[in-house]
């Protein structure tokens, strides 16, 4: 009995595991679209700038 109560805990403690992780993925990957969106926009005013001063 305690080996099945210990083995339940395991696969509950796994499946944690696996939600952390792909959290953690979904987040990394937000932040990448963060990052590019940013650097889109900064290039976009930067090009804005530059015109603007011709």
């Amino acid at each position: 009995m305690k080996s099945y109560a210990e083995n339940d805990k395991n696969q509950k403690n796994g499946k944690w595991s696996e939600n952390a992780n792909d959290a953690a993925k979904k987040a990394e990957e937000k932040l990448d679209d963060i990052k590019k969106e940013a650097r889109d926009a900064a290039e976009t005013n930067k090009d804005d700038k530059s015109e603007k001063s011709l």
